[in-house]
């Protein structure tokens, strides 16, 4: 990518082409050799950390003395975005404490809650269940508080760690 270093418009390597037909560019283009058309190579500032759900988009454009370079900015997530992240981080958690009790979902351990052929069964279902409506009371709570200003956004792992913990009989 080029920009022209008045207008700071930026070009790609076929355009320039297009603007200069009578010009036969060199394979490798610098600053140097595009100086005499008014362009130089487009720069960029180191791309920034982000945190969860934000993405990294082009911002703007400055001038340091020849050179030009391009910025970045921050984008966060949408709330439903956001909210999304976290709940599939939830889902991940119940569905994984499951199939560490040897269920292969959590779907699948709370369908034993209502059968009484194997105890085992029906009791770890019903503890499943109880835990499950536990848990989204919970992290609705918390997001809802997020969303809404009141609390300030957690880590993703320590939400996870704040959940309501699993009780499942011995």
């Amino acid at each position: 990518m080029f920009a022209n270093i008045e207008t700071l418009a930026v070009i790609d390597r076929n355009q320039l082409q297009e603007a200069f037909p009578d010009t036969s560019f060199p394979p490798d283009l610098t600053s140097d050799t595009l100086s005499d058309f008014g362009y130089v190579v487009l720069e960029f500032d180191p791309t920034p950390d982000v945190g969860l759900g934000e993405q990294v988009v082009a911002g703007e454009l400055r001038r340091d003395g020849d050179r030009v370079i391009r910025g970045w900015a921050i984008e966060p997530p949408s709330e439903a975005e956001l909210s999304a992240i976290f709940e599939r981080a939830v889902q991940d958690k119940l569905d994984g404490a499951a199939r560490d009790r040897g269920y292969d979902s959590l779907a699948t351990a709370i369908s034993y809650a209502d059968e009484p052929a194997v105890p085992r069964f029906q009791a770890d279902g019903q503890a499943f269940r109880r835990w499950r409506s536990l848990v989204w009371d919970y992290a609705h709570a918390e997001l809802k508080a997020v969303l809404a200003n009141q609390k300030p956004q957690p880590e993703l792992d320590a939400f996870i760690a704040s959940l309501p913990p699993l009780e499942l009989p011995s």
